[in-house]
C-alpha cells in the first residue's frame, strides 16, 4: 500500500509539472492568428494514422529507417510501461493486465513488449554509433541528444532488469518474456527449461535453478521498477524543453495540417473594406462624417512571431531536426545563407524568447503590442497618445512594475527579420517546395519565408529591398506589365502563324495564356510557336488575349509585393471574365499555378491545364500523329511549380515517350519527380544575379551533363533559360539540346499536316 501511495504522489507531481510546462507552450502557440483550417475530422484522422502512426514519410527515406524501429518500438514500450505499472502496483492484489486479457493474451502482450524493447535497444546502439562514429553532417553530438538517447536506453535496460529479477524472485519463468528470460539465463541469474519454452502460451514454468537470494532479487526488481517509472516521468517533463518537443508537437501538427492544394499564398486584406451602400445611406441620413476604419497593418506580412497563424507556430514545435529539408534545399546546396531546418530553429527560439515574454505580459495584466492604426508603428496600447484609436489604459489589476520590466526585455530583443533571421536568408529561397515535400511532419517552410518577405517589401521606406527585386517589381507593376519592362508588341512572336485573339474569336473553347516569357523571351517564343502548330494540327479551338495580356503576377507575389499582385490579378481576372473564359492553357508553370490556384481568390475560376498535359492527352486520343520520332537519348527536368506544387509528372513523360522512335531512349535523372532539383529561377530568383559558383542551375546542369544525354526536355520557360545557361557553363550547349515539350512533339509531326491544319484554320 505504501508503494501505491508513494507512486500516486510522484505521478501527481510529475503530471502537474508537465501540464504546467505544456500549458505555457500552448499559450505561446495561441498567440498566433486564426488559421482558417478547412479539413474534415475524417481527413485529419486518416492523415494522423498514415503519417504519424504509419510514418509514411519516414518510410520513403531509406537512410531514416532506423528511426522506424525507434518510433514503433517506443510505442510498444508505452504498452509495456502500462503493464509494468499495473503489475508493480496491483500485482500483489491479484490485478494485472492478465486479469483483463487472460493469461494467453497477457503472454502475447509480454512477447511483443519484450521484443519491442530488444528492437529499440538495437536501434539505440545504431543511433549512438551514428552520432559518435559515423557523424553525419546534420546529426551532431549534443548534450540534449545524449540525454534523450540515454533516457531511452535506461528505460530499455530497466524493463529487462525488472523482469529478470522478478523471475529470480518468484522462481518462475514469465510466459512470453522470451528476451528477458534469455538475458536472465545468459547472465547466469537463473537456469531452467529450454528458451523456446518461454514462447507465449506455455504458461509460467518453474525454474530449475535460481542463483540469487529471493529478497535481493525482489529489491533489485523494485529498484529497476522505480528507475523505469522515474525516468519515464522525468523524460516526460524534459521533452518540452528539448529538441524532442517534436514528440509532443508532431502529432497535432499532422492532425491539423492543410491537406488541400499546396503552395497557395493567402489573400491578405491590406486595406479596410469599402463602406457598403447601406452604410453610405445611413451616413447621408445622419449628416455625420463616417470615421475611416483603421488600416489592418497586422496583415502587411509577418514581422513578429504573433503575426503567424497558430498552425504555423505549431509547425515549429513539430520539427524533428531530421535535416531532410536542408539536405534537399537547392539554396543550401549552393552555399547560400538558407537552411530551412535552422530557419525553423530560429522561429522556435523566437517563440521561446518573445512568445514567453508576451505570455508573461498578459498574465501580469499587460497588453500585447499592436500597430498604431494611423502610422503603422508598433507600440503598446497604454503608451499611445490618448487621442489614438488604439489607446487603451491598463486595468486596475495590472502589475505595473512587472509589466514595465517585461516591456523593457521585449525592447531589448533583436527584431525577427533582420535580427534573428537575416534578410539574405529570406531572399535566398527559390520557393521550390523541396523542403516541404520531404518534411515528415508537414512544416510549411516556403510560406513562412514568403510572409516575411512580404513584410519587408510592403513596409520598406528605407530602400531595404534589394535593387534587382525593386527593379523587377517596378517593371511589372508600374512599367510595361512584364519583368523585362519590354515594350515590344506582345503579339510579335506569332508573326506568320494564325493566332486568333479573343476579340477575333470570342467563343473559343480554350484561352492560350502565352505569358511574358512566351511572348517576349527569344527562347520561350519557340515554345509558343511550336505549341500553336500542335494546337492547329490537333484541331484545338483556341484564342489568346493578345496585347491585353499582362504578367499573371506570380513574381510580384513571391517577391513580397502583395499589393501590386492583387491589383494586377484583379485586372487580369476581370479581363478574362469579360471574355467569358472558362478553359486556360498555360505554357509557364508559374502562370499555371497562379491562374489555377490563386486567381480563384479574385473570382477567376477556370479549368487550367499545362500544355504538356494537354499535348499528352492529344497524343493518347490520336489527335496528334508522330511521323518523325526521335532516335536520341532524352531526359526530363521537372519544374518545381509544375511537379512538386501541382503533381504534374506523367503528362510530360508521356509526351516524350510517344515522340521517341525504336532507337530513342528516355532516362530519368537521379533527382526526379517529387525529389527533382530546382533550376534556381523560382520565387523571383530568375531576376536576381548571383555568383557563378553558387548558381543552382549549374548544380542541376551538371547532373544533366553526367547523364550523357543528347537532349533535355523542360516544361517551363524559366527552366529552359536556366538549363540552357547551365549547358553553356559546361560548354555543352552544342552537344545537349534544351527543348520544351512542345518543341519536342512539334518536330515529330508530319509537316504537311501541321501546315494544312494551320491553313484551314486561317481560311476559317
Amino acid at each position: 500500500m505504501f508503494k501505491l501511495l508513494a507512486f500516486v504522489v510522484v505521478v501527481a507531481i510529475a503530471l502537474g509539472l508537465f501540464v504546467k510546462n505544456l500549458s505555457k507552450f500552448v499559450k505561446i502557440a495561441a498567440l498566433g492568428r486564426p488559421a482558417g483550417l478547412e479539413e474534415t475530422w475524417g481527413e485529419r484522422i486518416a492523415s494522423l494514422m498514415t503519417f504519424f502512426f504509419g510514418q509514411r514519410k519516414v518510410v520513403e527515406e531509406k537512410r531514416s529507417w532506423h528511426h522506424l524501429a525507434l518510433y514503433w518500438g517506443f510505442l510498444i514500450l508505452q504498452v509495456g510501461l502500462v503493464d509494468m505499472g499495473i503489475t508493480g502496483l496491483f500485482g500483489e492484489f491479484g490485478l494485472t493486465l492478465g486479469t483483463i486479457l487472460g493469461d494467453t493474451g497477457h503472454a502475447w502482450l509480454k512477447f511483443f513488449v519484450d521484443w519491442g524493447n530488444f528492437v529499440v535497444g538495437m536501434a539505440l546502439l545504431y543511433a549512438f554509433t551514428r552520432r559518435l562514429v559515423i557523424k553525419p553532417t546534420f546529426v551532431p553530438v549534443s548534450l540534449d541528444a545524449m540525454l534523450i538517447l540515454g533516457a531511452i536506453s535506461i528505460i530499455v535496460v530497466t524493463h529487462f532488469g525488472h523482469h529478470v529479477f522478478e523471475m529470480a524472485h518468484s522462481g518462475m519463468m514469465e510466459d512470453g518474456a522470451m528476451v528477458s528470460y534469455a538475458i536472465a539465463s545468459g547472465l547466469g541469474v537463473v537456469s531452467g527449461p529450454e528458451w523456446a519454452t518461454s514462447a507465449p502460451g506455455g504458461g509460467s514454468v518453474l525454474l530449475n535453478n535460481v542463483r540469487m537470494d529471493s529478497d535481493t532479487a525482489h529489491l533489485l526488481g523494485e529498484v529497476h521498477w522505480w528507475a523505469h517509472m522515474g525516468v519515464v516521468l522525468s523524460f516526460l517533463n524534459y521533452l518540452p524543453f528539448s529538441k524532442h518537443i517534436h514528440v509532443l508537437g508532431s502529432g497535432p501538427n499532422i492532425l491539423l495540417r492543410r491537406q488541400g492544394q499546396r503552395g497557395i499564398m493567402p489573400k491578405l486584406v491590406l486595406m479596410p473594406p469599402e463602406p457598403t451602400d447601406e452604410e453610405l445611406e445611413a451616413m447621408e441620413e445622419s449628416d455625420e462624417e463616417m470615421e475611416e476604419p483603421p488600416i489592418p497593418w497586422e496583415n502587411w506580412g509577418v514581422g513578429r512571431i504573433e503575426d503567424f497563424d497558430w498552425k504555423s507556430l505549431i509547425d515549429n514545435y513539430a520539427c524533428t531536426e531530421c535535416a531532410r529539408c536542408t539536405t534537399y534545399c537547392p539554396a543550401f546546396a549552393t552555399q547560400k545563407p538558407l537552411s530551412p531546418m535552422h530557419l525553423i530553429h530560429d522561429l522556435k527560439d523566437e517563440m521561446k524568447d518573445r512568445g514567453g515574454l508576451l505570455v508573461a505580459l498578459e498574465e501580469a495584466g499587460g497588453q500585447r503590442p499592436m500597430y498604431e492604426p494611423d502610422t503603422g508603428e508598433e507600440g503598446f496600447p497604454e503608451d499611445f497618445d490618448e487621442e489614438s484609436p488604439a489607446y487603451k489604459a491598463l486595468g486596475a489589476e495590472a502589475q505595473t512594475d512587472k509589466i514595465t520590466e517585461i516591456k523593457k526585455m521585449l525592447g531589448e530583443l533583436p527584431p525577427l527579420i533582420g535580427g534573428r533571421i537575416k534578410d539574405e536568408t529570406l531572399w535566398s529561397c527559390t520557393t521550390c517546395g523541396a523542403c516541404q515535400e520531404v518534411c515528415p511532419v508537414f512544416i510549411e517552410h516556403p510560406l513562412k519565408i514568403l510572409q516575411m518577405r512580404t513584410r519587408i517589401v510592403l513596409n520598406d521606406e528605407e530602400g531595404r529591398t534589394p535593387g534587382d527585386i525593386t527593379r523587377v517589381i517596378g517593371n511589372i507593376a508600374d512599367g510595361q506589365g512584364n519583368p523585362w519592362n519590354d515594350n515590344t508588341d506582345r503579339m510579335a512572336w506569332a508573326e506568320g502563324l494564325n493566332v486568333p485573339t479573343v476579340d477575333d474569336k470570342p467563343n473559343a473553347e480554350w484561352l492560350l495564356f502565352v505569358g511574358c516569357a512566351g511572348a517576349l523571351d527569344d527562347g520561350a517564343k519557340k515554345t509558343s510557336r511550336a505549341l500553336v502548330r500542335i494546337l492547329h494540327a490537333a484541331g484545338v479551338d483556341f484564342a489568346v488575349l493578345g496585347k491585353q495580356e499582362k504578367c499573371t503576377g506570380d513574381t510580384l507575389r513571391r517577391l513580397g509585393a502583395e499589393d501590386k499582385f492583387q491589383e494586377l490579378a484583379a485586372e487580369q481576372v476581370e479581363l478574362m471574365n469579360e471574355h467569358q473564359v472558362t478553359k486556360v492553357i498555360a505554357t509557364c508553370p508559374h502562370c499555371f499555378h497562379v491562374i489555377k490556384n490563386e486567381y480563384p481568390q479574385f473570382g477567376g475560376d477556370y479549368e487550367v491545364v499545362h500544355h504538356a498535359d494537354l499535348i499528352a492527352r492529344l497524343l493518347e486520343d490520336g489527335k496528334l500523329k508522330v511521323e518523325n520520332p526521335y532516335d536520341k537519348k532524352f531526359t526530363y527536368h521537372d519544374s518545381c511549380y509544375l511537379g512538386r506544387w501541382n503533381s504534374v509528372y506523367e503528362g510530360p513523360r508521356t509526351a516524350i515517350a510517344k515522340s521517341l522512335g525504336a532507337k530513342g531512349q528516355f532516362v530519368e535523372l537521379g533527382r526526379n519527380k517529387e525529389h527533382g532539383f530546382c533550376c534556381g529561377a523560382g520565387g523571383g530568383r530568375m531576376w536576381v544575379e548571383e555568383e557563378t559558383h553558387k548558381r543552382v542551375n549549374v548544380n542541376r546542369s551538371e547532373e544533366i551533363v553526367e547523364a550523357k544525354v543528347d537532349a533535355v526536355a523542360v516544361g517551363c520557360p524559366f527552366c529552359k533559360t536556366m538549363i540552357s545557361d547551365g549547358m553553356k557553363h559546361f560548354d555543352k550547349d552544342e552537344d545537349i539540346e534544351v527543348l520544351d515539350i512542345a518543341q519536342v512533339v512539334a518536330a515529330t509531326l508530319p509537316p504537311e499536316t501541321t501546315a494544312d491544319a494551320a491553313g484551314e484554320s486561317a481560311a476559317q
